[in-house]
């Protein structure tokens, strides 16, 4: 089928670029998800790039860099850079940066450095220049991530939220009487947590203040002390997240929907009693966020083909494990993108639904209506499934169900609280599967932790202490890396994470080791002998390639045992 004859190009792409031909010819889109777009197009009316980009038949990561290879620019990832320089941004307003779809950062000589999201180049250059006076140096970069950061920086440029949630504490604090409502000051505290890139907010009562957290990058850290006049403030969060106010001794749950930097999140908050009062943690869930890909998460190349041939199986039960927090769920999503998210039927039951998929069937735990993970897959098996997606397993009964499911030919992915990959047999055995059954069932096994990363913009070489090259066990290496502090990582020496992880595939050595009860050394002895790398081993290099250090190492994974 002739591509052109439906308009190919993606939005913003105006020179004359054939883009899905080239996502055809790279082996990223196929005849037959072309066809289903098309067909799909002629209902919505959307353009064909919008649509393949919803529909999770391209992502965004592999678009940008398509794009930055036609243009033949710098593909970049926003967060390696710093914040535009002030100058710079006040040149242009939010309004013609989104419309454009760009993003100016700074003056690099008589050039003007700029991030391109969905954009066309000439009509960006005009602009660029005009308004500058300078010639344009193009990066390419994701979209998703383009447009939020045109909204973050332009926002914090007109709205310093820091000033203005000091502001609100002092005129609540005066406000003896009650006049004022604390709405404002839990907006600007939630756009703060935005800012710092935090998925959770804490608040702790304690004897003389309210002591407030943000948890980033995985680690808790200490923001603000309220006075305790301020404690109206969690009568407020419950009464948007629709909770009983008058009920202070019992824990309690519930959620709000609420638009940061017209971004829309889903709160959800819980609360617990304490000596001092109500300890309450909101968690941060944004809406319309992309399911990245393996690649873009941070697995390495060789493993992201195994774990993509691991997740293309007909059937049978893969398993991501490791504590909560760890990114479990988020690497169940990202191997469902193996499958292009159309062509298969693909059912989920999650508690809560964190990501929003296109074309696959999503569901949502309701134990008082009596939906639960187990019942959701009794009901699956009635739709013909070819994937089935839950949660957690977490009690006898969804194993069984979720070992049923996988035995009967459909391919089950799940998540299970166990510290490593050979810890997946037992914590089966414990919920009542025969040996016999894991064995046949059980495909591979994922275990994964997070660690923070240095930060792009400080991070520096350091020569190695003695305590470093301790646990790194090798006294080869000569330099390391480490972020020093700065204004992009809010001066922790880290900006975002990577994932650290063990892989298990079961072949057929490992499935007779299995069924017939081996012992754990025996199945260890037989997964070294088929390139299975311990954890240890894999922060160990994070560490000397750069990426990380041997402190965030003993922090997430601790000293190695022998």
């Amino acid at each position: 089928m002739a591509i052109a004859a439906e308009n190919p190009n993606l939005p913003g792409v105006t020179e004359g670029v054939r883009v899905g031909a080239l996502l055809r010819e790279s082996g990223q889109l196929t005849e037959n998800q072309l066809e289903f777009s098309l067909q799909k197009q002629r209902v919505t009316g959307e353009r064909i790039g919008e649509l393949l980009l919803r529909l999770g038949i391209v992502s965004e990561f592999d678009l940008a860099r398509l794009l930055a290879e036609q243009r033949q620019i710098p593909f970049a990832d926003v967060d390696d850079h710093p914040a535009p320089d002030a100058e710079v941004l006040a040149m242009f307003n939010q309004e013609l940066c989104l419309a454009r779809g760009f993003l100016p950062l700074r003056r690099v000589g008589d050039a003007l450095q700029v991030l391109l999201g969905n954009a066309d180049t000439e009509a960006v250059s005009q602009v660029v220049t005009q308004r500058s006076g300078l010639r344009p140096s193009f990066l390419q970069a994701e979209f998703g991530k383009v447009t939020r950061a045109v909204r973050q920086f332009f926002y914090f440029a007109n709205y310093p939220v820091e000033r203005l949630v000091d502001q609100e504490i002092k005129r609540l604090d005066r406000d003896t009487d009650q006049v004022y409502g604390p709405d404002a000051l839990l907006d600007h505290l939630l756009h703060l947590a935005a800012k710092h890139r935090a998925t959770d907010i804490h608040i702790q009562p304690e004897g003389r203040s309210l002591h407030v957290s943000f948890r980033v990058d995985g680690v808790l850290t200490p923001v603000m002390a309220l006075p305790p006049t301020l404690s109206r403030l969690l009568s407020s969060v419950k009464m948007r997240a629709e909770m009983d106010i008058s009920d202070q001794r019992r824990p309690q749950d519930g959620s709000f929907a609420g638009v940061i930097m017209d971004t829309p999140y889903d709160v959800r908050v819980s609360t617990v009693v304490t000596e001092y009062g109500e300890n309450m943690v909101l968690r941060l869930l944004p809406g319309g966020v992309h399911v990245q890909g393996l690649r873009e998460l941070g697995f390495l190349q060789p493993d992201v083909e195994t774990l993509r041939m691991l997740f293309s199986q007909p059937s049978g039960i893969i398993l991501l494990t490791g504590p909560t927090g760890s990114g479990k769920s988020t690497t169940l999503h990202a191997g469902l993108r193996v499958h292009g998210l159309s062509g298969r039927n693909v059912l989920t039951v999650e508690d809560p639904i964190e990501y929003k998929l296109p074309v696959i069937c999503q569901t949502e735990v309701n134990r008082k209506a009596g939906y639960t993970f187990d019942s959701a897959v009794t009901h699956f098996l009635r739709h013909d499934p070819d994937i089935m997606l839950i949660g957690e397993i977490r009690d006898s009964e969804t194993a069984r169900v979720a070992v049923t499911a996988a035995e009967t030919g459909h391919l089950v992915l799940s998540t299970l609280h166990v510290n490593s990959v050979f810890g997946v047999v037992p914590r089966l055995g414990a919920l009542g599967i025969q040996a016999q059954m894991i064995g046949d069932s059980l495909i591979g096994v994922v275990s994964q932790r997070l660690m923070r990363r240095n930060c792009p913009v400080c991070s520096e070489s350091v020569a190695p202490t003695e305590f470093d090259l301790e646990h790194l066990q090798t006294t080869a290496v000569t330099e390391l890396r480490r972020g020093i502090g700065c204004a992009h990582c809010n001066q922790t020496g880290y900006y975002g994470r990577l994932p650290v992880y063990e892989t298990l595939l079961v072949g057929r050595e490992m499935e007779d080791l299995i069924a017939t009860g081996a012992p754990r050394s025996i199945m260890e002895s037989s997964a070294l002998q088929h390139d299975y790398v311990a954890m240890h081993q894999m922060a160990r290099a994070r560490v000397l390639r750069g990426e990380t250090t041997v402190a965030e190492l003993l922090r997430v994974l601790g000293v190695a045992m022998q």
